[in-house]
């Protein structure tokens, strides 16, 4: 099981408010050990990637000094590195002082920790303003930077909600042409660009997400993008999505560019919401905006493996991009174990509330060396995998006066999701609040869902009568103030003799 570390990175004293205080930064780095046989992966440009959102910034967010903020990137950086992740997508939603401070902090901590960990930037254009003067200024401070990634020589920029905001889809290629490209090409800066689209480009009567409609976004997009990429965030692995990822896949391979697909382990947009926060605070008069986000089933390692699955042997993507680190609004696979420990924005949100990921982080890394390596790699432990949510999706909050949270794409069952990877067929048992369940699982990567029930939960594998293993999750509770929809995960790993 993965036992969180007692090592702390202490900065120096920062005064406030007359007092004196240090942040502490816990290391969340996953066991350097793990579950699988690791091999360095081949040197033919596979990489993957985080989503970084530079807006909700790191353990202190973004209100700490310069100094404070390169030690907590660091401390990101290693902790991305941990999990096999070769570098951070940065998105930036607005030119202002704290995005460019936030920004120098992160090159300075890749610089530190060392060349091969890469970062690019994601210009976000969900939000207005548009500010190309800034995007173009940005790349001409970092385009050269040692940790700036370059793809064929080129250095590597992204946008996200690339169509959005505009009347015709051509305007929005005509924007990134006119405004950043060719301003960027006049400064002798040439770069790979790789836009986040939302089908804008799809023929009348013909939804965004048909193959048809792919088609007509990639040759929309024309020679000004080198390169795509999708989120399908909510509807993978379970709606849809993975069809539409592998469509791209497919159709960008036969017109010759890029393609970027992405992997998430937990959708719940606009969570926020759902807790007393600046969105809505108990007694608060409701409004038709102030509503509680839809949560989207992704089914933990079931879910994850389906995933990689259709990245490994359908889309065959030169990327992934993993989504995402640390947006806890929505999503986030930081192996942190509660945000709200830390002073980083996340309001009024309850202590407990947020999830810990690192049995996610830690199953994911398997199928992160099987992508960039190409080879299945071997299990060497004996192990067990979980997720689910801590309350019942019939449960209503006792302090939330507004319709309950709905799930997107399907139901959102009371589940306990469980992957075992096993170097040999074995039985895993499950207590669920009281309530006994047993399962023969086989060898390899197996998924079991299995209902639960109020109370404790644990998981044990058991081989010729013999116990190999047994972890403890989150209880399963029977009432709750506020909607919390975000998964728990563990796990348990067991070397097995003579296996490296």
């Amino acid at each position: 099981m993965r036992l969180t570390r007692l090592i702390v990175l202490c900065l120096a004293a920062l005064c406030v408010c007359g007092s004196a205080r240090a942040l502490t930064i816990p290391d969340f780095r996953l066991p350097a050990k793990t579950f699988f046989a690791q091999s360095p992966a081949p040197k033919d440009g596979k990489k993957v990637f985080a989503w970084y959102m530079v807006c909700c910034g790191g353990f202190g967010g973004n209100n700490v000094s310069f100094a404070e903020q390169v030690v907590e990137y660091k401390a990101e950086i290693l902790m991305a590195k941990s999990m096999g992740i070769d570098g951070f997508g940065l998105d930036l939603m607005e030119p202002n002082d704290v995005y460019h401070t936030a920004i120098a902090a992160m090159f300075q901590a890749a610089r530190d920790v060392g060349p091969d960990f890469k970062l690019f930037f994601e210009f976000d254009q969900s939000l207005p303003p548009k500010k190309p003067v800034d995007y173009v200024d940005l790349m001409k401070q970092y385009h050269a930077h040692p940790n700036y990634y370059q793809f064929n020589g080129l250095p590597l920029v992204c946008a996200y909600g690339a169509d959005c905001g505009f009347k015709q889809p051509s305007e929005a290629v005509d924007w990134w042409k006119t405004n950043v490209i060719q301003p960027l090409v006049d400064r002798g800066i040439k770069i790979y660009f790789v836009p986040t689209t939302f089908g804008q480009f799809a023929p009348p009567n013909t939804a965004w997400i048909s193959h048809e409609a792919t088609i007509a976004e990639i040759a929309g997009w024309g020679d000004v993008a080198q390169g795509q990429s999708v989120w399908m965030i909510q509807l993978s692995p379970i709606g849809g999505g993975l069809d539409t990822l592998e469509n791209y896949g497919t159709e960008l391979r036969k017109a010759g560019k890029t393609w970027m697909s992405t992997i998430s382990t937990h959708y719940w947009v606009g969570s926020s919401r759902s807790v007393p926060g600046w969105y809505w605070k108990p007694g608060q008069a409701e409004s038709p905006t102030c509503i509680n986000g839809s949560y989207f089933e992704h089914a933990g390692g079931q879910g994850l493996a389906a995933q990689w699955d259709s990245v490994i042997r359908v889309q065959k993507p030169e990327w992934v991009m993993l989504l995402t680190w640390n947006d806890y609004n929505e999503s986030y696979i930081e192996p942190v174990d509660d945000y709200k420990k830390y002073p980083n924005g996340t309001a009024d949100a309850p202590l407990g509330w947020y999830k810990p990921q690192c049995g996610m982080d830690e199953l994911n890394r398997y199928y992160v060396q099987w992508y960039k390596s190409g080879v299945q790699p071997p299990i060497t432990a004996d192990s067990i995998f979980y997720a689910y949510r801590t309350s019942s999706a019939a449960l209503k909050a006792e302090l939330d006066t507004r319709a309950p949270v709905k799930c997107g794409n399907g139901s959102a069952p009371d589940s306990l999701f469980v992957t075992t990877a096993l170097t040999a067929p074995a039985e895993l048992r499950v207590l669920s609040g009281g309530v006994a369940a047993s399962q023969k699982v086989p060898a390899g990567i197996h998924s079991t869902l299995i209902p639960f029930h109020v109370g404790p939960q644990t998981f044990s594998l058991w081989r010729n009568g013999v116990k190999i293993n047994s972890v403890t999750g989150e209880p399963v509770v029977s009432s709750i103030k506020f909607y919390d929809y975000w998964p728990t995960t563990g796990y348990v790993e067991t070397p097995v003799a003579g296996r490296k």
